[in-house]
């Protein structure tokens, strides 16, 4: 199985999964989504690999900040999906590719693909950019946390996928985008 039809079984299951987990944001998922179709075209990398991967990353998840599902989700998403990429027809091949995008991800595993550093790069956008930045705080809001708990979390998330970052297109973009999020930052705290 590969193309739309992979695409949108990882797309329903992880549907599914955030149901059912509460988490992460839909619309981050999303934003990571339509940032790795981009990429894949970019860097001319398949976008079915891509876009199922990144769909399939967090489908174990947790709401709980920092707990132990969150801080495994790689590798717990990467064991939970590989038996259904199998059970789906998915090839070996693509399999491999798919299980080391999502472990690879948080970069505590090195990527063995292009198609794994553009999942990488392409996840780490939904906390770099102004849209993503704010899904967030309104997320954790909707979790309970303060504005400013919500904001230095956010912070937290920003700095991490910096840190991620390993594409050099991606890395450029970033630094505008981060600028715009300190700019907001600065406007909300000096009327908070």
């Amino acid at each position: 199985m590969k193309g739309q039809v992979l695409i949108l079984k990882a797309k329903e299951l992880m549907r599914r999964q955030t149901v059912k987990n509460g988490a992460p944001a839909w619309a981050l998922t999303e934003l990571a989504v339509k940032k790795g179709f981009i990429l894949s075209k970019k860097h001319k990398v398949r976008s079915d690999l891509v876009i199922a991967a990144l769909y399939l990353a967090h489908t174990v998840f947790s709401k709980v900040i920092k707990g132990r599902i969150q801080k495994k989700h790689t590798v717990l998403s990467a064991f939970y999906v590989e038996p259904i990429l199998k059970k789906w027809g998915v090839s070996k091949s693509d399999r491999i590719i798919i299980i080391n995008s999502i472990k690879a991800h948080h970069g505590k595993e090195p990527t063995l693909s292009l198609i794994a550093e553009v999942v990488k790069n392409a996840e780490c956008f939904k906390f770099i950019t102004v849209e993503g930045f704010l899904i967030e705080l309104h997320e954790l809001g909707r979790r309970g946390l303060s504005l400013a708990q919500a904001i230095d979390f956010a912070e937290y998330k920003m700095k991490q996928k910096l840190s991620y970052l390993t594409l050099k297109d991606c890395q450029k973009e970033a630094k505008l985008n981060v600028k715009q999020i300190r700019k907001l930052l600065n406007q909300v705290r000096s009327h908070g």
